[in-house]
């Protein structure tokens, strides 16, 4: 059994294949991944009138940007959808609500954005998020960012917007939250033992080409070292975080 688990990580790619390929290439050169993670907003934007009705076209987009990313890397997706993705996304690859095992490491997903309602297909209330009993899990790939964490904060200072009840589960959670939805707010942020990141997006507004890389090493003792990496293209600007969650 291997002692380091490596991931790669995308933002909010809302069918931007231009920068997509630029992060695709970035990932191939790099040290071989185990897998790859999606944070939601995959499939491309229908126009505002038909957000909430134009379900099969968007299907079909994230369909096709699931197969453009495993015909690079070789790599089948592990995803949740996003706010503007159909809830009912229907790939094996779909963590939403569901636990998988990749070799040491548990990851959980909790799809969708909430709690601002604006037509999008896959919105919810916070007692929707709040109730949901997450299992003993290493990462918890999520959409929506913690409320009230630099990860949230809207452009110009105009607030935040993400979720009190993904905060809540961010500070229940031993080990790493990684999300998205607000483009402009990428990087790291401490909730309790919980590093939590968001990836950034490269879908507008304010998108670019960007990527996340985690490393997981199981320690001799059992516990976990969390390496995470965000990385802005073509200049390879990166920052960097590390966390260890030491064993129960």
């Amino acid at each position: 059994m291997a002692d380091t688990l490596r991931l790669g990580v995308i933002g909010d790619v809302h069918a931007r294949f231009d920068r997509l390929d630029v992060v695709l290439q970035h990932l191939h050169a790099g040290p071989p991944l185990d897998a790859v993670l999606l944070v939601g907003d995959v499939s491309h934007d229908p126009p505002w009138a038909e957000r909430a009705t134009s379900h099969d076209a968007q299907r079909a987009s994230f369909a096709g940007v699931l197969h453009h990313i495993e015909a690079a890397l070789g790599l089948a997706p592990f995803f949740v959808p996003g706010n503007h993705d159909p809830r009912d996304i229907p790939c094996p690859g779909n963590l939403d609500g569901r636990l998988q095992t990749l070799d040491f490491v548990r990851i959980f997903g909790i799809g969708g954005a909430g709690p601002g309602r604006f037509g999008f297909p896959y919105e919810w209330d916070e007692p929707e998020i709040a109730a949901i009993d997450v299992p003993p899990c290493d990462v918890l790939l999520c959409h929506c960012p913690p409320h009230d964490t630099p990860l949230d904060a809207l452009h110009r200072r105009r607030g935040h917007v993400g979720s009190t009840a993904i905060r809540a589960h961010a500070l229940a959670h031993r080990g790493v939250l990684l999300c998205g939805h607000i483009h402009e707010s990428a990087g790291f942020h401490l909730l309790g033992d919980c590093l939590c990141v968001n990836v950034g997006a490269l879908g507008e507004p304010f998108g670019r080409a960007c990527v996340g890389r985690l490393e997981i090493h199981r320690e001799a003792d059992g516990g976990l070292r969390y390496e995470a990496e965000l990385t802005e293209l073509p200049s390879g600007a990166t920052r960097q975080a590390t966390h260890r969650v030491l064993p129960c």
